[in-house]
């Protein structure tokens, strides 16, 4: 299989960006990479299990409404989502399979910012526990795409639409490559050696954050 992979952005802002919508019109994908937070759960969705013109009525009338007003009012950007979901479910109707995938680590990581906020500044890139939350996401998502393409029987040369952020996906596209674990720490964490290494780092987050701890423990390639 040799997927067509398109990433596509999406500005979280107060006005709407339509380009991961539009993207469903124009590329008419057979597989979408949401960065939406799996819940440690299977990621494929349940809609994944039935044909196109077959998917629920009710799971579709859901996906019609969109999001609450409450989520809204928090996270104004995902009104954009709503037309993404009309177009998706547009081809469904039309007996096109599109299916779709949550890859992001689970809620209570991706919300962890608390901690993590408290190391933004004066540049979070340059701090390492902000980095230490964005390779847990990132090695989870690149676990689950992974997945993904191995368990795949569709099309030979299927259209993927990645609609994670262009940082992430650079990342992660070197993840799903198998670099061995050095190249992995050199990567997120070399630039941080003389504050942290990786004999201590399981301590210092262990100390720090037990969210962070908690996931580190799960799917960190270091030990």
């Amino acid at each position: 299989m040799k997927p067509k992979f398109i990433q596509v952005d999406c500005n979280e802002t107060m006005e709407l960006d339509l380009r991961q919508a539009e993207a469903v019109k124009k590329y008419r994908p057979d597989v979408i990479i949401l960065e939406y937070p799996c819940d440690g759960k299977d990621p494929a969705w349940d809609l994944n299990k039935f044909e196109p013109t077959k998917k629920p009525k009710k799971a579709i009338v859901n996906l019609k409404k969109g999001f609450s007003k409450k989520v809204l009012k928090i996270h104004p950007w995902a009104a954009a989502d709503t037309i993404m979901w009309k177009n998706v479910i547009d081809l469904w109707e039309n007996d096109h399979q599109v299916l779709i995938y949550s890859v992001d680590g689970p809620g209570e990581l991706t919300s962890e910012w608390l901690e993590v906020w408290g190391h933004m500044y004066p540049c979070a890139k340059k701090n390492w526990v902000w980095w230490v939350q964005i390779y847990l996401r990132e090695r989870i998502m690149a676990n689950h795409i992974i997945g993904i393409l191995a368990d795949y029987q569709g099309k030979e040369n299927p259209v993927v639409l990645i609609f994670l952020q262009s940082f992430h996906w650079k990342h992660i596209k070197y993840m799903i490559d198998n670099p061995d674990k050095e190249k992995i720490w050199d990567y997120y964490f070399g630039k941080f050696e003389d504050e942290v290494s990786r004999e201590d780092m399981r301590q210092r987050i262990a100390s720090l954050n037990k969210v962070l701890y908690k996931y580190w423990q799960k799917v960190a390639d270091f030990g």
